[in-house]
């Protein structure tokens, strides 16, 4: 009994891998479905700014806080928060801001594609439940849609 194996040159590998090369949509913010440093909202001063002179929108149980970001390194700039008089619990308020940046992340190369302007954002939750990440998906893209539809008029 003989075993045939099948010998690959380098060669052959480089032409596979050219011919496999995959293009992604946002390569040029982040490729993957990532939430880069510079996407975070995370100066003190940034967010004092924005809460000072930005604009809410909301749709229960999610308000953003927005405002155009005139020295904006990409197209927006967001940070989340969760009430700390209704979720008590530290590890209850972080499952809650997880649930919030995973739901972002899925909308985001959507989202950036509508987006006039460099923009900074954060995202607070207002309900009194820890949600599903389905009624999260849900009530981010609610938002968001709003949220376009405001700043397109």
């Amino acid at each position: 009994m003989t075993l045939k194996t099948n010998k690959v040159s380098d060669q052959d590998t480089l032409d596979l891998n050219k011919d496999h090369t995959v293009e992604t949509p946002h390569n040029k913010y982040s490729g993957r479905f990532t939430l880069g440093a510079k996407e975070r909202l995370k100066s003190a001063k940034s967010i004092e700014y924005l809460f000072s002179e930005g604009k809410a929108i909301s749709a229960y149980p999610l308000r953003l806080v927005f405002i155009a970001n005139p020295n904006g390194s990409g197209p927006m700039q967001c940070a989340f928060s969760v009430s700390k008089r209704h979720f008590k619990k530290a590890v209850d308020r972080n499952r809650i801001k997880r649930l919030l940046r995973a739901s972002y992340r899925k909308i985001k190369p959507a989202l950036y594609e509508k987006l006039p302007r460099p923009y900074m954002g954060m995202i607070l939750f207002n309900g009194k439940e820890i949600p599903s990440q389905k009624n999260t998906d849900k009530s981010v893209e609610i938002l968001l849609e709003k949220w376009i539809k405001s700043i397109s008029l």
